[in-house]
């Protein structure tokens, strides 16, 4: 047969770790601190050397001048942009201007025409009367010229009974007078 254990002491019951552990095999927080900190400690201090040295690397100084190189480039191209913006409105305020002078003129030229034609037209219809009044003039010159015959075949034949003759009557004179200064004041 097999010999069976038996404990040499009672089992006692677990109530509480801390009262079921020993003094030696207990770990103060202190101890765990140490332990899980120790390690974290020194892979935070590996990653910061790591990334330490990257920084100063020649690669990232020169990420550095690039990016700063693209900065100055997106400053003075924003810069261009808005001044192309400004110079656009500018074009387009006087694009707009001139439309609103192009109207504005069309419709004066439309004025213009139209006073135009109705000056020619006017002009046309004085040159009618002009034309009547110098035929008007022509007849009234013959009529003066007949009669100025007729009075001087008249006046030969009464040349020799009287003076008081010889003088014409101011009547005679007037209306050729008058004729001439109404054809010069149209044709003027």
């Amino acid at each position: 047969m097999a010999p069976t254990l038996y404990h040499y002491y009672w089992p006692v019951p677990i109530t509480d770790e801390s009262e079921s552990m020993s003094s030696s095999q207990k770990l103060s927080w202190l101890e765990w601190l140490g332990i899980l900190g120790i390690p974290v400690v020194m892979g935070l201090s590996v990653a910061l050397i790591i990334f330490v040295v990257k920084t100063n690397s020649k690669a990232c100084g020169d990420g550095l001048l690039v990016e700063q190189e693209c900065h100055n480039v997106t400053s003075l191209l924003e810069r261009q942009l808005t001044q192309t913006r400004q110079a656009l409105q500018g074009t387009m305020d006087q694009a707009t201007t001139c439309n609103k002078t192009v109207v504005t003129l069309s419709a004066s030229l439309v004025k213009e025409k139209a006073w135009g034609q109705e000056q020619l037209t006017r002009g046309e219809k004085l040159q009618g009367e002009i034309e009547t009044l110098k035929q008007q003039l022509q007849a009234a010159l013959e009529e003066v010229k007949q009669l100025r015959e007729g009075k001087e075949a008249s006046s030969k034949e009464r040349e020799t009974s009287s003076v008081s003759s010889l003088k014409a009557p101011p009547g005679s004179v007037v209306v050729p007078v008058y004729l001439l200064l109404g054809l010069r004041a149209l044709l003027a």
